[in-house]
């Protein structure tokens, strides 16, 4: 009985060891993110505070980039390291512009993509609501036929968002939809569901200069609570 006590007792100490010493290193790595972010000027095309205003149209022409005040709600744990050290298009065109071209983000060493991301990453919105979409290892049918409606059909999301489907006569993926809007090829590596469902119910919240239909409080299609969570679980299982 001693024996069993001992060892758990230097279990716990082991374990209590590990957190007190990862939390400076965590806390270091979002201060060192924070201080790059602002050294290299990164703050010129991204802001890290909000919600934000909105603005007149002929103003926007002069955002450069996506708002991160919430990247850490958004994103998925781990993604913007990579995406920081091989950065690659969210659209088909150049952010702010139906221009194609190569893409201007700067890439960072792997070293500096880790510690941005840390930073980027302990920024969160604090009303957006967490647990929300069950984690379900495979969509169950019902859920599943009903985003697919939702989506392909009452509304058309692909007009505005590029998806990639499986083609059943090849069993390939072939590529649909339009650029004025973020890609969600792979969105399931990227996006947290909690956040599909927070950003469809108030869209203006966080991107308040976007076109995005309004399913919220002045809905431009009322949707249930059944509705925003099929369509964030069908979203995410983009792989």
């Amino acid at each position: 009985m001693r024996r069993m006590k001992k060892m758990f007792l230097l279990a716990l100490a082991g374990v209590l060891s590990l957190l007190l010493s990862s939390a400076p290193s965590h806390g270091a790595d979002v201060e060192a993110g924070k201080f790059f972010f602002e050294r290299k000027g990164c703050g010129s095309c991204h802001t890290t505070s909000g919600p934000e205003a909105r603005i007149p149209p002929p103003a926007r022409h002069g955002i450069k980039g996506p708002t991160l005040w919430f990247a850490g709600s958004k994103f998925r744990p781990g993604y913007l390291a990579k995406w920081l050290a091989e950065p690659e298009p969210f659209r088909g065109v150049i952010y702010g512009t139906m221009k194609r071209g190569r893409y201007p983000h700067p890439a960072l060493s792997a070293k500096d993509a880790a510690k941005v991301a840390a930073y980027l990453e302990s920024l969160k919105d604090p009303q957006m609501p967490v647990g929300v979409v069950p984690r379900w290892k495979k969509i169950p049918r019902k859920v599943l036929r009903r985003a697919r409606i939702l989506f392909q059909k009452k509304q058309p999301c692909y007009s505005c968002h590029m998806v990639a489907i499986r083609k059943t006569v090849y069993r390939a993926k072939i590529e649909v939809g339009g650029h004025s809007a973020p890609h969600f090829k792979k969105a399931g590596h990227r996006l947290n569901p909690d956040f599909i469902v927070a950003f469809l119910k108030k869209p203006a919240r966080y991107n308040p200069n976007g076109r995005m239909p309004v399913y919220g409080d002045k809905p431009f299609t009322k949707l249930s609570e059944k509705d925003f969570l099929a369509l964030a679980a069908y979203i995410a299982s983009f792989k």
